[in-house]
């Protein structure tokens, strides 16, 4: 081989080994750029994690003071119950007393209606008797 020959040779080599440069450096961009957009991701992927803990300590928060608000409802609700149940017990027996009241009154009724008839009959019995 010629050392014409041996130039072209190294000259084309040259010429390859800067084409790869220059697409290793295409690449290197590329992974640069990538690299950039995985850690924008990554921090992105942190305060989203961040946030999801935070709304997730929240609603267990959340979830804390309803059942004891729950809790403290059904109390409540048997507080109601009992008192609806002693409310019930007093208007019965008012009205068993209401009952009986009425029985006597129309009792006391009848009697005096009885007492005005037989009143008004010896009225007129007298009235008779002075007509006479």
């Amino acid at each position: 081989m010629s050392d014409k020959d041996l130039l072209v040779v190294i000259s084309e080599m040259l010429r390859k080994q800067d084409q790869h440069s220059e697409k290793l450096d295409e690449h290197t961009e590329i992974l640069k750029q990538t690299r950039e957009s995985l850690n924008n991701f990554v921090e992105i992927s942190i305060q989203e994690f961040s946030e999801q803990r935070q709304q997730y300590q929240r609603q267990q928060q959340f979830n804390e003071r309803q059942e004891q608000f729950n809790e403290r409802q059904e109390q409540f609700n048997e507080r109601q119950e009992q008192s609806n149940q002693e409310q019930r017990g007093y208007n019965e027996r008012f009205l068993m007393g209401l009952d009986q009241l009425n029985d006597s009154v129309s009792s006391n009724q009848d009697q005096l209606n009885h007492f005005n008839e037989r009143f008004l009959t010896t009225l007129e019995n007298i009235e008779k008797a002075l007509k006479k």
